[in-house]
């Protein structure tokens, strides 16, 4: 998918980014792929934890090169679940 999401929540405090990112993750179609740019710290907390729960996979999470930079790609939808 080439177009990407992006959501800069740089400035904004937990649970903002977190919300921001679950509203958008809900109307996207499946396989989409979204850039959070959040310089909240709890954010490294949430973001994994969303993931993990919520069954998205985590492509990146903020390094060296890219301080505030979470890639999230939404999952697939089971064909079991419809």
């Amino acid at each position: 998918m080439d177009n990407i999401i992006k959501l800069d929540c740089r400035g904004m405090c937990c649970p903002e980014p977190l919300t921001l990112l679950r509203n958008a993750v809900r109307k996207a179609p499946d396989g989409q792929v979204f850039h959070l740019l959040s310089d909240d710290p709890v954010s490294l907390r949430d973001v994994p934890a969303f993931c993990k729960f919520m069954k998205h996979e985590l492509l990146a999470m903020p390094n060296s090169e890219n301080p505030h930079l979470f890639i999230v790609k939404k999952k697939l939808s089971d064909p079991k679940d419809s």
